[in-house]
């Protein structure tokens, strides 16, 4: 204790080196006074402040808060910087990294920044010239940090988009022309705002001839379809529309009018008829309902023709009115007009006498099957399968759709009528037979397995108990057609070969016999309560597309092919 005392005066202050000690001197230890009867020079030299190297430190001091010194006499580390200070330490300051903070290239501070906001910043600045104060302690009126070449308005951002009346960048073709004007070109492709009010005057000019030009196309469309009224329709090749007696020649002369509920049906054995007329393929034949007196066909050619099936069974009218394939048609209860869809998307209402067309409506889709409603005082209104995944409801009075059945996943193949039009069942590319209750767009029965095919033909039973199905796994399928709709696994009908074509099958008059043409132009007849194959007629060179019995001749049956021919079967 008696050492230490040595280092302090009575008073208990501590002892300040001279003032007259060069900066960055260290002091040199203070004498220390004698004391009775102990040698100094036996007892240690002790100093109780550390040794602290002062090197350098008035050079840094200078270099860090003198900034019109331009040359840099040190280089320390960073591991020099974070370090603790040793010594005397000023107030706050704890380190030399927060002691020395002014750098040549401006004051370093520690701020937490996003690299958004960073990114954004920077290219504000680099393409616009200015940028955010990042300083902690902004001065008044140096909110924003503004180039000395910028040749913008502090206010916009990177992300913001060039508003109307400022320059804005332009390329291509408006570029060279935007250079081409000396008063109004600048570097880089920027223009002036006159020069943008003057393209867009141009653009919008343009726009409006392009709305008039479409204006003045679908008035002449509009135009074009008044006229196929008025157009030739049909080319009649009898002699005469009207007999002796004032009938027409639609009209039944044959009174052939007998029922055959209580007569059996038989099979065909012979070839006896065939019509020809269509250039191309036959994809439907239809009859004339109740007599089947005539026989209506559509053809791959876009012709709709109709035949007489007594006398001299020749062509006596031919339909012009579609420009493609004819898909499908279907005759009105009393046969006096009738529907035809085609792949040109367009449905025509025909009078089957004169051969008009008494509407025409599209939806734009392509229609591939239509079917009529059985009431004999709804006969305007039709229900079309379209390729947009929906069954079609319209009324042909109107010419619009007054109800949509949307719930398949793929084009709707087949819609049939059931149950006095109560029911509706459609089949579709989704391998997925939905029913529903007419007019009403929610599915009653969902119909799918796992193992069922595509069903593109269905055809309901002439005692409308049962429907048979065209699967696409080379056979036939029966369903109920009232009640639940109850699939009839015994009732399964093999051995044609189907898959890839839209063949449609047949009913015999009673009930009994069920047909089917097939992909090698062969005709099959199977038994309905056995299932069994009787007969095989080899029909067409082609596909055979469909197939038809007499509702009266029990024997008689008609079919059509690729091939073009309709032949008649005895």
């Amino acid at each position: 204790m008696d050492l230490l005392a040595q280092y302090s005066d009575s008073d208990g202050e501590e002892k300040k080196p001279p003032a007259s000690l060069p900066v960055g001197a260290a002091p040199k230890a203070a004498a220390r006074k004698p004391i009775p009867g102990v040698d100094l020079a036996l007892l240690p030299a002790v100093d109780a402040a550390p040794e602290v190297d002062t090197l350098g430190q008035s050079l840094v001091a200078k270099w860090a808060y003198n900034t019109s010194e331009k040359r840099i006499l040190t280089n320390p580390k960073i591991e020099a910087l974070s370090k603790p200070l040793k010594g005397p330490i000023p107030e706050g300051k704890l380190t030399l990294e927060e002691s020395f903070n002014n750098h040549k290239m401006g004051r370093v501070e520690k701020a937490a920044m996003s690299k958004f906001a960073f990114d954004e910043q920077y290219l504000t600045f680099h393409n616009f010239g200015y940028a955010a104060n990042p300083c902690r302690q902004i001065p008044e009126g140096q909110e924003v940090l503004v180039s000395g070449e910028a040749d913008h308005q502090p206010g916009r951002g990177i992300w913001d988009k060039p508003r109307r009346g400022k320059r804005q960048r332009i390329e291509g073709p408006d570029m060279e022309e935007g250079k081409a004007n000396a008063e109004s070109a600048k570097w880089g492709g920027f223009i002036d705002g006159d020069v943008v009010r003057k393209q867009l005057e141009v653009e919008v000019k343009a726009r409006e001839e392009e709305v008039a030009r479409k204006a003045e196309e679908e008035k002449a469309v509009e135009g074009e379809e008044r006229e196929t009224k008025e157009r030739v329709t049909s080319i009649f090749h009898g002699g005469k529309e009207t007999d002796y007696a004032g009938r027409s020649w639609i009209d039944n002369k044959t009174h052939i009018t007998k029922d055959v509920d209580d007569k059996q049906c038989f099979l065909p054995k012979k070839w006896v008829h065939t019509w020809t007329g269509h250039t191309m393929g036959v994809s439907k034949i239809k009859w004339f309902p109740k007599t089947a007196h005539l026989l209506l066909s559509a053809g791959m050619d876009g012709k709709i023709m109709i035949w007489d099936y007594h006398n001299q069974r020749k062509c006596l009218r031919t339909y012009f009115g579609h420009d493609q394939s004819v898909r499908d048609i279907a005759f009105t209860a009393d046969g006096r007009r009738f529907y035809s869809v085609s792949y040109d998307k367009n449905i025509q209402y025909w009078d089957t006498e004169t051969g008009k067309i008494i509407a025409t409506f599209t939806n734009k889709k392509t229609p591939f099957c239509v079917s009529v409603h059985p009431d004999e005082s709804q006969q305007n209104v039709i229900v079309t399968g379209c390729s947009n995944k929906k069954a079609v409801q319209w009324d042909s009075n109107t010419c619009t759709i007054t109800q949509e059945y949307d719930e398949h996943m793929g084009a709707v193949n087949t819609v049939t009528i059931c149950e006095d039009g109560k029911r509706l069942l459609t089949s579709s590319d989704d391998k997925k037979m939905f029913l529903w209750e007419f007019g009403i767009p929610v599915v009653v029965k969902h119909i799918a397995e796992p193992t069922m095919h595509s069903i593109p033909q269905i055809v309901l039973s002439p005692d409308q108990k049962y429907v048979i199905g065209q699967s696409m796994d080379n056979k036939i399928i029966a369903y109920e057609a009232f009640g639940r709709f109850k699939y009839i696994a015994r009732k399964t009908f093999r051995g044609h070969i189907n898959a890839g074509y839209a063949i449609t099958p047949g009913w015999s008059a009673d009930g009994k016999w069920v047909m089917s043409g097939d992909a090698d132009g062969k005709l099959w007849f199977w038994d309905w309560a056995k299932c069994k194959n009787y007969r095989v007629l080899k029909a067409h060179d082609g596909v055979c597309s469909g197939a038809l019995w007499h509702p009266l001749q029990t024997s008689r049956v008609v079919s059509c092919g690729w091939d073009g021919a309709i032949k008649l079967w005895d």
